[in-house]
């Protein structure tokens, strides 16, 4: 799936952007290989079909007819796409395709390693689908957890807090309460009407939520991700929650791969990424998903794992979205 670059950088994060003359070829050999996979056992779902419109539309940007997308097998698509970077996006987009099925074939998965293998790629993302189809659900969490944007939000908490935050994430871990850190929250009630701070405590507060530290509240870590569902205006619904993990998966350093395999185990597969809400099954709106991830891919820093919302709690909102280059 054609997406952004990963970067270290603190301070941007640069679309990757296919090398000159080469978007549009990069772009069809794409599109043929999701439809590849998505017809290995026959013609491609709606499900598919949607999936790879909105990658065609919000992605890759070319005005083609699905009916006029040539399906490329392993060795096609090895032959089109040479650069070693686009062939990890296409594979993942792929594998993500697979996926939205919610019970990936045996046959797109061997397709899926025929792929990695013809492309000279690694194939960690197919063992995640292996790892799905085999039923290996513990797996598939433990993939999530160790590349997944928890791990950059919370690597990012303890560098920032310290021990105090190692405390804070180990009493929320052992169901105790934390009228300290709850406080800590609660004073953005204080902060300007306009404010960020302010947006997140109504956010919090309007749908029912806690804070860290209270009874129910998450990690401080998630305050992130709560803070992305404020700055690009996503509300919780199952929709809502697919546009943001897209939009994060947009910025974000982490794989965006694995930020995108959480809303597929949470809302899809039926498998689990979170504790605080049940398992789903068929509740991926992929059209979100896709919309977030081009938005996401506009925003200039990655507001989860190099980000401190308590910078720019103070500030007017729309000039937090202005600074970070949040779109409408």
């Amino acid at each position: 799936m054609p997406s952004v670059t990963v970067t270290t950088s603190p301070e941007t994060i640069p679309q990757l952007q296919p090398p000159l003359g080469r978007g549009e070829a990069i772009g069809r050999a794409g599109l043929g290989s999701l439809l590849a996979v998505a017809a290995v056992e026959g013609p491609p779902s709606a499900m598919a079909r949607r999936t790879i419109a909105a990658i065609r539309d919000h992605l890759i940007h070319l005005p083609i007819p699905l009916e006029a997308i040539t399906p490329l097998d392993p060795e096609q698509l090895a032959e089109a796409v040479p650069e070693p970077e686009w062939r990890e996006r296409l594979l993942r987009g792929m594998t993500v395709l697979a996926l939205l099925e919610r019970e990936p074939s045996t046959a797109q998965l061997q397709w899926l390693q025929a792929t990695a293998t013809a492309l000279d790629i690694s194939d960690t993302v197919v063992t995640s689908c292996r790892h799905v189809l085999d039923g290996q659900f513990n797996l598939v969490r433990l993939d999530i957890a160790r590349r997944g944007f928890q791990k950059g939000a919370t690597l990012s908490y303890l560098r920032d807090e310290g021990l105090d935050g190692a405390l804070q994430i180990a009493r929320h871990l052992l169901h105790q309460e934390d009228p300290k850190l709850a406080a800590h929250y609660r004073q953005l009630a204080d902060y300007p009407e306009a404010s960020l701070g302010r947006a997140y405590l109504a956010f919090i507060d309007s749908n029912g939520f806690s804070v860290p530290g209270e009874r129910g509240g998450p990690p401080p870590p998630v305050v992130r991700h709560d803070c992305c569902h404020v700055l690009a205006d996503y509300d919780p619904s199952q929709a809502g929650e697919c546009g943001v993990i897209g939009f994060q998966a947009g910025f974000g350093r982490n794989d965006p791969f694995y930020t995108i395999l959480f809303a597929l185990a949470q809302l899809q597969l039926g498998i689990g990424s979170t504790p605080f809400n049940d398992a789903e099954t068929d509740h991926v709106t992929p059209e979100a998903v896709i919309q977030g991830l081009e938005r996401g891919s506009k925003v200039s820093r990655d507001l989860i794992s190099d980000w401190d919302p308590w910078d720019d709690f103070d500030k007017p909102l729309e000039e937090v979205r202005e600074l970070y280059g949040i779109a409408p």
